[in-house]
């Protein structure tokens, strides 16, 4: 991904059941650190090949801006009575 461009950012969720019923948030954050309650964003369920993703919009005119480095997404659904927090690979922002 390239710092200056606006794009959907999709982390992949893999769940027993379909968690697309479910409200679901991320958090774009530098390698090495976890999100604040600042950090996280609501997002939007994507289905591609049949494979859930939580989608945000990010880079500049977005809500998430980043600079070049290394982040990791983190999801968090809530599925009451359940509210896992998922944290996804690192990614690299040229």
């Amino acid at each position: 991904m390239d710092h200056s461009s606006l794009q959907e950012l999709l982390t992949p969720v893999t769940a027993r059941t379909d968690p697309t019923a479910y409200d679901v948030r991320v958090a774009v954050i530098p390698t090495g650190q976890r999100p604040e309650p600042d950090d996280w964003h609501d997002a939007q369920w994507v289905t591609v090949g049949g494979l859930p993703y939580a989608s945000l919009l990010v880079g500049p005119g977005s809500a998430v801006q980043v600079s070049r480095g290394p982040y990791r997404t983190w999801v968090e659904i809530t599925a009451p009575p359940e509210k896992p927090v998922i944290a996804s690979p690192t990614f690299h922002v040229t």
